[in-house]
C-alpha cells in the first residue's frame, strides 16, 4: 500500500536523524553524498510536477473518457505529463504481446485492441486540441511493422493458425497529429490488399525524419560516435506534405 504524504515526511526526517549520525565519524563522504542524494529525491518527490502522476484526481467523468484501461489510464497520465512540461511520454498498448496476432486476430483486435485505443486515443486529441497544446505537441502512434495481408501466411518461422497474421514489415500505417500536422489527411496509399504501397510510400526513417522537423530538429544534422565518425542523424526525408 502506498504512504499519505504525512507519513512519508514522517520516515525521510528519521532517515535524516540516523544518516546525520553517521557524518563525521571516520566513514568518508558515503552517508554525506547519500543524504544529497536522499535530498534531491524528496525535492523530486514532493514536487508540484509529482501531480501528474496522481491520475486519481481526475473527476469520474474524465476518467471515464479515457476508459478504465491501462492504456487509458496511461494517454490521461500522458495529458497530464504534457501540461507539465515533459518533453517525450510514450504509452504502450498491449501486454505479452497482444498486437503479434498469430492466433485468433480478428477477435483480438475486435475485443481487446481497437477499442481502447480508439476510446482513449480520442480523449487525449480532444484535452490536447481544447487547452491548445495540440499545436506545439505531436501525437505519433505506431507500432513495428505490420500483418500479412492473407490469415495463415508465414513470412517469419512463427507457427501461424488458420485465424492468424504473420509479421508482415512491406506495407503499415500510422496515425500523426498536431505539431502542425494537417487535420484529417491521409498521405499515401496501399494496393487492394494492404500487401505494398503504391502511392508516396513512407519509409520508417522518412518517419522519424518528419518528426525530428517538426521539434525544429534538422534531420541531416551530424552527429559524432565513440570514434570520432560523422553519422548522419537519421538517413531520411521529411515528409513536409503533412504539414499544414
Amino acid at each position: 500500500m502506498g504512504l499519505d504524504d504525512d507519513r512519508l515526511m514522517q520516515r525521510m526526517y528519521a532517515l535524516d536523524l540516523i544518516e546525520k549520525g553517521f557524518i563525521g565519524q571516520n566513514r568518508g563522504s558515503a552517508a554525506s553524498d547519500h543524504q544529497k542524494i536522499l535530498k534531491k529525491t524528496l525535492n523530486l518527490m514532493t514536487s508540484k510536477q509529482m501531480d501528474a502522476f496522481k491520475v486519481a484526481s481526475e473527476p469520474e467523468e474524465v476518467k471515464e473518457r479515457y476508459g478504465a484501461t491501462n492504456f487509458g489510464r496511461g494517454c490521461l497520465m500522458a495529458r497530464r505529463l504534457v501540461e507539465q512540461g515533459v518533453n517525450m511520454v510514450q504509452v504502450n498498448l498491449g501486454n505479452n504481446e497482444t498486437w503479434d496476432t498469430h492466433q485468433a486476430a480478428f477477435p483480438s483486435l475486435k475485443n481487446f485492441l481497437l477499442p481502447p485505443l480508439d476510446h482513449s486515443l480520442s480523449a487525449l486529441l480532444e484535452d490536447l486540441d481544447a487547452s491548445g497544446l495540440l499545436d506545439e505537441t505531436m501525437v505519433v502512434v505506431v507500432g513495428e511493422f505490420g500483418r500479412s495481408p492473407k490469415m495463415g501466411i508465414s513470412t517469419s518461422g512463427n507457427g501461424n493458425d488458420k485465424n492468424g497474421r504473420d509479421h508482415w514489415p512491406y506495407c503499415f500505417t500510422s496515425i500523426v497529429a498536431g505539431g502542425g500536422i494537417k487535420r484529417g489527411y491521409v498521405y499515401g496509399k496501399s494496393d487492394e490488399t494492404g500487401s505494398a504501397p503504391v502511392e508516396n510510400p513512407v519509409h520508417p526513417r522518412d518517419l522519424l525524419a518528419t518528426i525530428y522537423h517538426a521539434v525544429g530538429i534538422n534531420p541531416k544534422t551530424l552527429v559524432y560516435n565513440h570514434l570520432n565518425q560523422p553519422r548522419e542523424l537519421v538517413k531520411g526525408e521529411a515528409v513536409l506534405d503533412l504539414f499544414a
